[in-house]
């Protein structure tokens, strides 16, 4: 009868696997969670007539407006669940808060493009990607920050 209880945790170890988050399909899962996502962020200019973006207002150069990368928007010619949402994007040790209004087709899943105005209270434009982590404010503990400093959160 010992032996029989000596043997469970060896057998427990043989069928117990280490896979990899992404490989079991939860990655998505844990994003949820926390509420957080990683990226990049590049920066595009709305034409001077001020363009419609996707979630149907006039964006410019000067508005504090990004573009969501498309798996996670669905149909750029929708207005999306996403749109409107303020969000706090960080970029090293510097925060801003911006609002999605625009679809990225060409973005990489969990990355942004955001106009001149957004990505210059991050970094130089002359930079032009950056890898950012941003989250939806009032969302799974994310709280706004303003412009400046990234908060510890």
């Amino acid at each position: 009868m010992l032996l029989q209880f000596a043997l469970i945790p060896v057998m427990m170890m043989v069928f117990v696997h280490a896979i990899p988050i992404e490989e079991r399909g939860l990655k998505d899962t844990l994003v949820k969670a926390t509420g957080k996502y990683t990226g990049k962020a590049t920066f595009f200019h709305p034409d001077d007539s001020g363009s419609i973006g996707s979630c149907g207002r006039r964006e410019g150069d000067h508005s504090l407006y990004v573009a969501l990368n498309l798996p996670q928007y669905g149909n750029e010619n929708a207005v999306s669940e996403w749109c409107f949402k303020k969000i706090l994007i960080k970029f090293g040790d510097k925060a801003t808060e911006a609002t999605i209004g625009d679809a990225c087709p060409g973005c990489k899943p969990k990355s942004l493009d955001l106009t001149p105005e957004v990505f210059e209270k991050l970094a130089p434009t002359n930079t032009g990607v950056i890898d950012i982590s941003w989250c939806v404010i009032g969302e799974k503990g994310c709280t706004g920050g303003g412009s400046g400093k990234a908060s510890a959160s």
